[in-house]
């Protein structure tokens, strides 16, 4: 079946056909197969590809995009740093080796040309603009959330009731999950009572199962909420 297979794709590359066409349009990388189109919506996982301590980001003014490299003549070159004294959230600093900005997130990546901040511990969402000459960050609407995390149901802190919420998970799918904090809490040192995929993104929870999660503060019933997956 496999040399069958490797016989067939020689054969389309030698007719010159664009092999790109198999794979999913909604760009999430999938393999071919896909049938985002005909649910119309993105029903298949996709990368995130963190900026981790040392990675560099590459901003372009004459383009107003972020890149991980690029050779544009304007470019600007950051490279992240994560400080203890910061209370480990990021820093990155320009080719001089002074600081360009600090962030109030201490986890980022780069989608679609922009820098995608996030505040775990707020569970708070940024993009990094550049604007009069400086670095800012400005908080992602729900229209640019959705369009990051196409798969994701978005859930917002203000609308648990009693601190719970009910989601519901079809039957042998995955739920994915982007918890929004639209309010005041905080939840620093936060963990679920049950195993949740684990992604660099700690408000993005991708459920499996049926049941009550509990989000606390090592296990403590003071401040917790609770997603319950029917």
């Amino acid at each position: 079946m496999k040399k069958l297979f490797s016989i067939l794709l020689v054969m389309m590359v030698s007719m010159g056909l664009n092999l790109s066409v198999l794979a999913c349009e909604c760009g999430c990388k999938c393999q071919s197969g896909c049938e985002c189109s005909k649910l119309k919506t993105c029903e298949c996982d996709y990368e995130i590809e963190g900026l981790y301590d040392g990675y560099q980001a590459v901003y372009m003014p004459s383009t107003k995009t972020w890149t991980n490299g690029g050779m544009a003549p304007d470019r600007i070159i950051l490279t992240k740093k994560t400080s203890s004294g910061s209370g480990s959230y990021s820093e990155y600093y320009n080719s001089k080796g002074k600081l360009a900005v600090a962030l109030n997130s201490n986890f980022e990546f780069i989608k679609d040309g922009q820098l995608i901040a996030v505040d775990n511990a707020g569970l708070k969402y940024s993009k990094v603009i550049y604007e009069k000459k400086k670095f800012k960050e400005v908080p992602l609407t729900d229209e640019e959330l959705q369009k990051i995390f196409p798969n994701a149901e978005i859930i917002k802190i203000s609308q648990f009731h009693n601190n719970k919420i009910k989601v519901d998970k079809k039957l042998f799918k995955t739920k994915e999950v982007l918890l929004v904090n639209d309010t005041d809490k905080y939840f620093h040192k936060y963990s679920f009572n049950k195993k949740v995929q684990p992604t660099d993104v700690k408000g993005l929870l991708k459920i499996s199962k049926l049941g009550n999660l509990v989000y606390s503060l090592n296990g403590m019933e003071d401040g917790k909420i609770t997603i319950k997956v029917r």
